[in-house]
Formats: structure tokens, C-alpha cells, sequence
């Protein structure tokens, strides 16, 4: 009989592989471990971290990440920080999305990691969507489905699983699962042509894994994504004709536990088809939940399938090893691409720099704890100060709303370059970007870093530069074609 606890994969705390982590994975016989920036201080000490894990339990691991680049690094150093999804749908090279799979692949796999819990597959839409933006290819589904399949190429024909998500699409979502449960209300037939399609892609073009959305679609079913055997089982296994393995999203996100305690969703996402179920977080409830399905039991035809599909993807696959100059020279290529004027204002670029240019930067200490920065929280600034070099400078808040000195630095200034850092879901931003339209619109210029949204805060007469992302090479590009002197 095959353990219900051999289909678990679990995040846990630390540096090194605790005696307690090691006791968990030895008495539940979980078969994966996510690797999260708690986990994460440089590449050398990550397969040390692996290494040990494995050699202690006497077994190899499904050692995942979320590598997606943009938004979603676990790494400060020592990888490429690829500018991401966005940045890659700008450019429209299925050649340069392979090289970025190809990359990521061969500077993760000689650190053990054996999936990549990406490409994102969600296609955006008009209506601001918190949990995804950046990390979406675009609105052209043909074009999501083209990058996702040459990345899904890239990364497995270097030794490394990529993971297609958020099945069957959560694009139109306007809650982000991580806080609430989302509702996508559209027709099925809408939904299908446009969200599915690169999913349709992924498949064909042979992605590992596939992993389901915390998100309800009254279209399929009145479960959400998650528990829904009619999404997992009748839509990707037979309509998309998917034979591969069915992963969970993390069932500690708000949209689950929220209404659910995390084994009893566990036994629920089972019963829907995953081969993997993911717990990052709640160590008590990982416990719990496989006791709960030890108890229960599940039918041994789908637990053994599961177990072949888990045991298929253990086997390591070895490839070249990586250059990091490469990488590099990529990713600045593709950032520098992606690069667009959204809208031409009264401030005209380039702009002068001087002491009579102000530029303004998110204070990313305050975020510290949430994102992960090359080079630290103050590494983005440090890149932006030296760009700037000769202009004056200010920070805005992120999360706190004191102003501090921008009201009237911003009233003394002759132009004005705002960094906006998601003003739509950060209330220091918001107030930032609100103050700036009020006295400064038409001597600003705001460069969205992170969210192509914050376009609807800015008033006609400010000029907004799109960045596709806060990478420090897609803050380069930007600010290269906003920084008069500065090479094009």
C-alpha cells in the first residue's frame, strides 16, 4: 500500500535542516520540500542545505522553488534576476523565453533543485488583478501559450521540472487567493478560449507538472479549482489530455484557511485528483493532515499512480553547467525590451539630470520581511542613486504613510521622476503618487516598477514610463530612456 504522506510537499524554517525538520519528513514520508527565501542566503549554502536534507533521510527529495523572476525571487544573489513574465511578453521571443528556461535550469539544477514551480500561465486582462499582474506573459493567450511552452522547453531540457500555473487560469481574478478567495464569473466557452489556451500549450509541449488555482469558476463547478475533481479529472486530465503531475497550490493561503482548517483541505484537494499537496507554512497542520489522510485512506489506484508520476520526476537529470555573465547579458536584453512609454505628458523625456531633478524611491526597508531584493532592500536604491547621479533624492513610503520632507522637496523641484512600486495595493505609494498628481503632475514623470496598473492613478498630465518590473536591470533600462545623458 502506498503512504498518503508520500504525496505531501512542505515548506519549513531555517538555514540548515533542523533535527525537527528532518523528524517531520522522516515521519510522514513526504516526498517534496519548497525552498523559500527563509531558506535562502546563497546558492553555495542552498545545495549544502539540500544536500544534507537528503543525505539525513536517506532519500532523494522533490525539491521545488518559485523562480519566476520579476515579482517572485527567492535569491538576493548568485542567479540571474530575470525581469520576468511581463518583460518576456514585451519582447515576443518564444527564442529568448527558451533562453531564460534554459538558464534558470542549469543554475538551479546543480543545487539539487529539481522543479521550478513556474512558467505563470494566467492571461491578463484590463481589471487590476492583485495577486498576478507582472508575473502574467500578457493578454494574448496565443502569445502566453507560445513563451510558457519554449520556457517549459528550456527549462526541462536542462535537467530541471517546470511547473505550469494557476490551472485552469486566474488572470481575471480581482482578489488575490494569498488574502481571500477570488470568484472568476465568466462563461465557459469565453473562459476556455482565452484562459485555457496556454495551459492547451503547456500540455502539448509535455510541462511536468501542472498546479491548480485557489480560485471558484461557477462556470465548471461550485468548488473552487482546488477541490474540484470536475476542473483536475474531467477539464486537464481529459479534455487537455494531461497525463502528468497535478501539484496543489500552497493550502495555506487565505482563500483556504480561511474556511477551511488545512488538513481537512488536504483531504478535499486529494479527493479532487492532486498527486502533490502543498502545506508551506503551518507546521502543526502538516502533521495533522497526514494523519488525517492516514486515517481516511484513499483508493490505492490513484495514490500509486501518483507515487509513479512523483517517483518519474526524482530521477536526476543532468546539464551544462550555467555562466552567470550569460545570464546577465540575457536578462538586461530582454528588461531593456520591455521598456514602453504609457503615456506621453507634459513632462518631456528625457529628463535632465540636476539637483533641480528630484527623484523619488520606494522605501523598501519597509518591506523587507515580504520581498526579496538583489544585493537587500537597499540594493535598488543604491542602483537608482547612481544612475541619478547629480539629481536630488527622496524616499516614499511603502506601507507607512508619512510623507516626511516630499511635500515640499516635490514643491521646490523643477521635474520630478516618482518610482511607483504598486501604488493600487500599497497605501504609501498610493498617498505618494496621490500628493505628486495633486501639485507636481505636469513636471512628473512615474515610472511604474511594479504594477502596469498604477497607469489609472496618474492624472493626463503626468508622463508614465512602464518598466515591467523592479529588477535592478529593468530599473536600469528604465531609467536609461528616462535620465537624459544616459546611454539609450
Amino acid at each position: 500500500m502506498t503512504d498518503p504522506g508520500r504525496l505531501f510537499m512542505f515548506g519549513v524554517y531555517g538555514l540548515k535542516p533542523s533535527r525537527s525538520t528532518v523528524a517531520l519528513f522522516k515521519s510522514t514520508g513526504a516526498t517534496g520540500v519548497l525552498l523559500l527565501a527563509r531558506n535562502i542566503e546563497t546558492p553555495a549554502q542552498t545545495k549544502a542545505y539540500v544536500n544534507e536534507l537528503e543525505q539525513r533521510l536517506g532519500r532523494p527529495l522533490l525539491v521545488a522553488i518559485d523562480h519566476e523572476g520579476g515579482w517572485v525571487l527567492r535569491f538576493k544573489s548568485g542567479v540571474t534576476p530575470f525581469p520576468g513574465n511581463t518583460a518576456l511578453g514585451r519582447a515576443r521571443d518564444p527564442k529568448l523565453a527558451y533562453a531564460v528556461g534554459r538558464q534558470m535550469a542549469r543554475e538551479l539544477a546543480p543545487l539539487g533543485i529539481r522543479m521550478n514551480l513556474a512558467p505563470v500561465l494566467d492571461v491578463a486582462v484590463a481589471s487590476y488583478n492583485p495577486g498576478i499582474g507582472i508575473r502574467s506573459f500578457g493578454a494574448d493567450p496565443a502569445l502566453a501559450g507560445r513563451l510558457g511552452a519554449a520556457f517549459i522547453r528550456g527549462m526541462q531540457d536542462n535537467g530541471v521540472s517546470a511547473c505550469a500555473k494557476h490551472f485552469p487560469g486566474k488572470g481575471a481574478a480581482t482578489v488575490d487567493a494569498h488574502v481571500d478567495l477570488p470568484t472568476i464569473k465568466l462563461p465557459r466557452a469565453a473562459f476556455s478560449k482565452t484562459h485555457l489556451a496556454p495551459f492547451r500549450a503547456a500540455c502539448a509541449a509535455g510541462v511536468d507538472a501542472v498546479m491548480t488555482s485557489h480560485v471558484r469558476f461557477p462556470a465548471f463547478d461550485k468548488e473552487l479549482a482546488t477541490f474540484s475533481s470536475k476542473i483536475t479529472r474531467d477539464v486537464l486530465r481529459g479534455e487537455l489530455g494531461y497525463d502528468g503531475l497535478v501539484v496543489s497550490d500552497d493550502l495555506c493561503m487565505g482563500a483556504i484557511t480561511k474556511r477551511w482548517p488545512v488538513a481537512e483541505a488536504t483531504l478535499k484537494c486529494l479527493d479532487a485528483g492532486h498527486d502533490v499537496l502543498m502545506i508551506a507554512h503551518d507546521l502543526q497542520g502538516m502533521t495533522d493532515a497526514v494523519d488525517l489522510l492516514r486515517e481516511a485512506g484513499a483508493p490505492e489506484e490513484q495514490l500509486s499512480a501518483a507515487d509513479a508520476r512523483i517517483t518519474r520526476l526524482l530521477q536526476r537529470r543532468k546539464a551544462p553547467a550555467a555562466k552567470l555573465a550569460e545570464g546577465h547579458a540575457l536578462s538586461a536584453r530582454i528588461a531593456g525590451k520591455a521598456v514602453v512609454i504609457a503615456r506621453r505628458g507634459e513632462a518631456a523625456l528625457p529628463i535632465p539630470a540636476g539637483q533641480d531633478t528630484l527623484v523619488v524611491i520606494p522605501d523598501f526597508r519597509e518591506v523587507r520581511e515580504r520581498f526579496t531584493f538583489e544585493g537587500g532592500p537597499g540594493g535598488p536604491e543604491a542602483l537608482v542613486r547612481r544612475l541619478g547621479a547629480g539629481c536630488a533624492f527622496a524616499r516614499a513610503p511603502v506601507v507607512g504613510l508619512d510623507l516626511g520632507s516630499l511635500p515640499v522637496l516635490a514643491r521646490r523641484a523643477k521635474r520630478v521622476i516618482f518610482l511607483s512600486f504598486e501604488a493600487k495595493r500599497f497605501p504609501g505609494q498610493a498617498a505618494a503618487l496621490g500628493l505628486l498628481s495633486k501639485t507636481a503632475a505636469r513636471k512628473t514623470a512615474s515610472v511604474l516598477i511594479r504594477s502596469s496598473w498604477d497607469l489609472d492613478l496618474c492624472p493626463r498630465p503626468m508622463t508614465v514610463v512602464d518598466a515591467g518590473g523592479y529588477r535592478l536591470v529593468s530599473l536600469e533600462a528604465a531609467l536609461r530612456r528616462v535620465l537624459k545623458g544616459r546611454k539609450q
